[in-house]
């Protein structure tokens, strides 16, 4: 029995030496605030400046090389964005989470000068596809038809990634996709523009092989010849191109001034009828965002049509920005025929007038 006693006096010792000690013992802490990282940074493809992005047209998904500069975009053509997404930490935007893609919104202008800016609606989530590899980022979107007539195009987009603290950087505001400058910057949703605003900043990398507006609808852009009337106006009654008209009044003669107009064909009408611009139609005269060269076609008394545009009396109407021509002298001050030297033998005449718009 004493031997008991000893042990349990022994064990109440050790207790309560443990109790006194753990009473002093130094409770953890917690740091204020999380552990934050570095913000994703935009870089276009060619790395030269940060927050910038590379910006490229085709006529396909996979978007590697441009259709060329001397076209115009079409609906049906493809936007394509690519960049890398650098961030110090590793963090990135796969595939499955479409941060950046997520955020993107597009813009369009039908009048490069008057216009004001207008969402694209209809280039939704299900529109844009987004692949990434590692840091490398590829947005892309079909033109719509909705973006048929625009003559500048931009868009806003964050640079995000799936995780990281921060998750997101800068909000980027193209507001011309041809544009070679870099686009300005916000920190966040309040400081993030409405639009993209009266400038004409780019994404920093346009493909200089990038077609140029306006967006052409195939089938609906129509490129048609009219002549002025002694009053200065243009008869939109006859357009001299169509073969529905055969008669005088649609026969280029010498002393006429010819107007070239092109339209996107909005009300349905066919190539025989005049562009209204009264806005009593959808129809839009995008004559002034095209250039003009005229040419002869066919052959006359066994001359072979010049090869070189008709370089006399070119012009440009400054109302409506038709692409005009003078067809021999107006004023009537000198014979017609000495105004060309071409090798034809008769001027003008004989000859049907052709005329390009790009």
């Amino acid at each position: 029995m004493k031997k008991l006693a000893i042990k349990k006096i022994a064990l109440s010792l050790f207790l309560a030496g443990y109790a006194a000690s753990s009473a002093y013992a130094i409770s953890p802490v917690t740091t204020t605030n999380a552990v934050q990282g570095s913000a994703p940074v935009m870089w276009s493809k060619a790395g030269t400046a940060a927050h910038t992005m590379t910006v490229r047209i085709s006529n396909n998904a996979t978007g590697a090389t441009a259709i060329g500069n001397g076209e115009k975009a079409k609906v049906g053509d493809y936007i394509h964005i690519f960049y890398n997404l650098k961030d110090s930490d590793g963090d990135q935007d796969p595939t499955s989470a479409k941060k950046v893609a997520g955020t993107l919104t597009v813009w369009m202008k039908l009048d490069r000068v008057n216009g004001a800016w207008q969402q694209v609606t209809d280039i939704t989530d299900t529109a844009i596809a987004y692949d990434a590899n590692g840091e490398e980022g590829h947005i892309s979107f079909q033109i719509s038809n909705s973006m048929a007539g625009a003559e500048q195009i931009g868009f806003q987009l964050q640079e995000r990634t799936e995780f990281g603290s921060p998750d997101h950087g800068k909000w980027l505001t193209v507001a011309d996709i041809w544009s070679s400058t870099n686009p300005p910057k916000a920190d966040d949703d309040d400081d993030k523009p409405n639009d993209p605003g009266t400038g004409d900043e780019g994404p920093g990398d346009p493909d200089p092989d990038n077609p140029v507006g306006p967006v052409e609808l195939p089938g609906a852009t129509t490129l048609g010849i009219f002549k002025y009337k002694s009053d200065g106006s243009v008869d939109l009654a006859v357009n001299l191109a169509t073969t529905a008209n055969t008669d005088a009044a649609s026969t280029p003669m010498y002393g006429d001034k010819l107007a070239a107009i092109v339209w996107l064909n909005n009300s349905g009408s066919t190539i025989s009828n005049a562009p209204n611009f009264t806005g009593s139609t959808p129809d839009m005269n995008k004559s002034s965002a095209y250039n003009y060269t005229w040419h002869l076609d066919g052959t006359y008394a066994g001359d072979a049509a010049p090869a070189a545009a008709i370089n006399v009396g070119l012009g440009r109407d400054n109302t409506h920005g038709y692409g005009t021509i003078e067809l021999g002298d107006i004023s009537a001050t000198v014979k017609h025929n000495s105004k060309y030297s071409m090798g034809t033998k008769a001027g003008l005449q004989g000859y049907k007038l052709k005329v390009t718009a790009n």
